[in-house]
């Protein structure tokens, strides 16, 4: 395998996490701290391409944002909003611990 640092990937393969975050940001009770490390992460994406290790470093960043949103969070969410937070958990989840498939 390539050295991660030197490997992009195409922001529009990051979808889910993208979509992840916009349901954060429009549903989650955050507090300042984690807003800005949402806005960060958002921000990142607007780039055509990130590092590999950026990508693997924002799904670990829409862990944390998961969890602080709380283990209720996502029964308050409709059904499509729900599958979505699942797709970009899966998507962070191969990204942090499956790198190679991600």
């Amino acid at each position: 395998m390539e050295d991660p640092y030197y490997v992009q990937i195409a922001t529009s393969d990051l979808a889910e996490l993208a979509r992840a975050l916009e349901i954060l940001d429009e549903h989650a009770d955050l507090n300042h701290r984690y807003r800005k490390m949402l806005d960060e992460s958002r921000q990142m994406l607007s780039a055509d391409e990130v590092r590999l290790t950026q990508a693997r470093g924002l799904a670990k960043r829409l862990m944390v944002l998961l969890k602080a949103a709380g283990q209720e969070f996502p029964d308050a969410l409709n059904g499509e909003l729900r599958t979505a937070l699942d797709a970009a958990r899966d998507r962070a989840d191969s990204l942090v611990f499956h790198p190679e498939e991600g």
